[in-house]
């Protein structure tokens, strides 16, 4: 059985306080919590550099000493939501696994640990997770009619108040459906976060690594229409069958494919803008104002490529997220 060096504890015990105090930070100072997501970056560096058994050690001794000095949930957590999934990163990038396939199998488990963790906060407050979804939605609707009153007051029109507040609980109702969508969409979105601040304090320390290719080279796999079609298979047998909930589950499974699409469809862009050389202030901004007014046309742009390889990049790049 192969052992720990002391040097590699040392290092683990150092970056386990550093992460204990990050967790600390968020948890007294509510304004720190957008850093919050970024709590499994040292985890990930000890499990790059010292591989699994140092960085689960880390990670449970961080949530230890966060729970500590807050309260014991929070540290439990941190440790369920992001300790994990920086355990499962820093051990692939350390195994040298491609970092497309790391950032999206991270991203899953942290989506699914982080439904976990809210499941968990629901049940230690006496809530089922449906009733705590319910509750959250009846407080956003109070906040949407305290702020539909201000604007009567302000001399807004009723109509055009009546019709946001409309549109808005429509969406709220939607949005209930396509909640796992939006932890899977999350957790890949940290994840990838996490991967390249990770890749650029590793950097800073002298090692290299493997990156994702460039975001005007992304692409899906060969393999991914089988895939679509496999999974095709299996919604209609689900239907066949009559599986519960499979409406629900068919939801999701369409908003994901759209944002995948919207997403090689921004890249897509971001190639066109790149290959006729224009400058990058420029580049961003025609890339923001694509994703939040023409998505749409950005997931027919993606379908095209994804079909028809519009670029023409094929297998050279292949490998891209």
């Amino acid at each position: 059985m192969k052992t720990v060096n002391t040097k590699a504890l040392v290092e683990g015990a150092v970056f386990a306080s550093l992460t204990a105090v990050l967790g600390i930070m968020v948890y007294y100072i509510p304004l720190l919590s957008l850093i919050g997501m970024f709590w499994a970056v040292p985890i990930i560096i000890m499990g790059f550099r010292n591989g699994f058994k140092v960085s689960f050690i880390s990670a449970i001794v961080a949530g230890i000493l966060v729970s500590m000095f807050t309260e014991p949930y929070s540290g439990i957590y941190l440790f369920l939501v992001f300790g994990i999934s920086g355990i499962y990163m820093g051990n692939l990038m350390n195994k040298k696994v491609n970092p497309s396939i790391n950032i999206l199998t991270s991203g899953l488990i942290l989506g699914i640990c982080s439904a976990a963790g809210i499941i968990i906060s629901f049940w230690l407050v006496g809530q089922s997770p449906t009733q705590g979804a319910d509750n959250l939605i009846k407080m956003m609707y109070e906040a949407t009619e305290s702020a539909a009153d201000m604007y009567r007051n302000m001399g807004i029109p009723a109509e055009q108040i009546e019709e946001f507040t409309t549109k808005f609980k429509q969406s709220m109702e939607a949005i209930k459906f396509i909640i796992p969508a939006f932890f899977i969409i999350n957790g890949v979105v940290f994840s990838f976060a996490n991967f390249k601040l990770s890749k650029i304090i590793l950097s800073r320390m002298k090692y290299t690594m493997e990156d994702i290719k460039p975001f005007s080279k992304w692409r899906l796999p060969d393999n991914f229409s089988i895939g679509i079609f496999f999974l095709m298979f299996l919604t209609m047998g689900a239907f066949y069958l009559k599986v519960p909930n499979i409406e629900t589950v068919l939801i999701n499974i369409f908003f994901l494919l759209k944002w995948v699409f919207t997403i090689l469809g921004l890249s897509v862009a971001n190639f066109m803008v790149v290959k006729y050389g224009i400058t990058k202030f420029v580049k961003v901004l025609i890339l923001v104002i694509l994703f939040f007014a023409l998505q749409n046309l950005l997931m027919i742009a993606g379908i095209f490529d994804a079909i028809f390889d519009i670029r023409k990049i094929g297998k050279r790049y292949s490998g891209g997220i």
